[in-house]
């Protein structure tokens, strides 16, 4: 085991570097956004920014953790290539039909559902660039479970913020006029492409690697029980984590969203520590379970959830004890979301404290014992969501998401529990 600890370590402390620049371009996004565009126009970019992170999780089927698993425990065999080929066909086929219709609708979408048509504009590009976030996410999930940790950060998280950092600063340098919400919303299509293109072309050079034809084989029952238990799963944790920003944007003005979605994404800094720890662990939970080895299981959980406390304790605090001054950080009048920031950090570090408890289930087999627990908070976290919303504002909808992430977390635990014997908190 102690072999096994160190190759994970290793992998955990070349994953932690990746992951610092990934969350370090997330916070820039947010921080470029409301500086560059002001509090109004941010609100529409980072609404469409939302959307289109919470739409391609939704679009990618469940077919993220299925590529991990597969990929985890057999590597670049045929079985995982197949089910990869798969996973390309029906995604496009959804998150192309999606991005149509998205772009097609955009006007109506942005005045009928979330009653702001000024969001139509950064709807439009965001829609376009949804099919090209689901491509290079799948790749991302391939490479995670082939032990790629590097390119799999660079895909599921960092490319295309970096990408648009760096095309966003050089328009606010040479044409700062220029920018607007849906222009920073092309600048986000942009990048997306160039992601996509680069995903492609880092897959093709894998030895036996191949990109499938989509007129191949369409039907896969075993692929698909499997994948639809994730995918409930996937979508009522999406609910979970973006229902309180999605509909607090249809009932809340757009600079108060902007005050929100910022203090959402600082918060999800904290969660930073439990991705790190995922992304090395969870092809290695698919091959022990695989292998039946079920100690070994048991003692990486708990030493990878002991680690994932201890590292994630300071950040918490220092969000707890400033979280006026760390909002101030996005522009003036942004240090109005300290109670937002405090609220949501609390239900991050619950999330965090639990472990990789979804990976656990997930890996091991039991995906409809996730799907249970996320069929349970999802809802909940949409009803309060609505209800504190309306009476609360955005303290509200932090609430929701707050109680929606703890709910779903300590039920995941549970069912470790149950299913494998142990806490990993133990």
């Amino acid at each position: 085991m102690g072999i096994r600890v160190g190759a994970v370590f290793a992998k955990a402390v070349q994953t932690a570097v990746v992951r610092v620049f990934a969350i370090l371009t997330s916070f820039l996004v947010t921080i470029l956004a409301t500086r560059g565009l002001g509090a109004e126009q941010a609100g529409y970019f980072l609404l469409g920014f939302t959307l289109v992170t919470a739409l391609s999780t939704f679009l990618r089927l469940g077919l993220d953790n299925v590529l991990v698993r597969a990929f985890g425990a057999d590597g670049m065999s045929k079985e995982p290539l197949n089910t990869f080929a798969y996973a390309l066909r029906w995604a496009a086929v959804v998150a192309c039909a999606a991005g149509v219709l998205g772009c097609v609708f955009s006007s109506a979408i942005a005045l009928h559902v979330f009653g702001k048509p000024e969001f139509a504009d950064a709807l439009f590009w965001m829609m376009l660039a949804l099919p090209l976030v689901v491509l290079f996410n799948l790749c991302s999930f391939a490479f995670q479970g082939l032990h790629r940790v590097v390119a799999a950060t660079w895909f599921q998280q960092l490319g295309a913020g970096f990408v648009f950092v760096l095309l966003f600063a050089l328009v606010w340098w040479q044409q700062p006029s220029w920018l607007s919400s849906g222009n920073a919303a092309l600048l986000f299509f942009v990048a997306a492409l160039l992601v996509s293109v680069m995903a492609v072309v880092l897959w093709m050079r894998q030895k036996e690697s191949s990109i499938p034809a989509l007129g191949g084989k369409w039907k896969n029952a075993e692929l698909w029980e499997s994948s639809s238990n994730l995918w409930a799963a996937a979508s009522m944790s999406l609910l979970v984590q973006w229902s309180g920003v999605l509909i607090a944007g249809a009932l809340i003005a757009s600079s108060e969203l902007a005050h929100l979605s910022a203090a959402q994404r600082t918060a999800n800094i904290t969660s930073f520590v439990l991705m790190v720890v995922n992304m090395a662990v969870a092809p290695r939970y698919a091959r022990l379970w695989k292998e039946q080895k079920l100690d070994e299981l048991r003692q990486l959980a708990r030493i990878s959830t002991r680690a994932m406390i201890a590292m994630v304790l300071p950040v918490v605090a220092i969000m707890l004890v400033f979280p006026g001054f760390i909002l101030g950080l996005f522009g003036e009048g942004f240090e109005q979301g300290a109670l937002l920031l405090s609220i949501m950090a609390i239900g991050q570090f619950i999330n965090v404290a639990t472990g990789s408890v979804g990976y656990l289930l997930n890996m091991s087999g039991h995906e409809k014992d996730m799907r249970r627990v996320t069929m349970f908070a999802g809802p909940l976290t949409i009803i309060l969501a609505f209800v504190l919303t309306s009476e609360f504002g955005a303290v509200g909808a932090a609430a929701a998401t707050a109680i929606g992430v703890s709910v779903q977390n300590l039920g995941a635990l549970a069912m470790v529990k149950r299913r494998l014997g142990f806490w990993p908190i133990g």
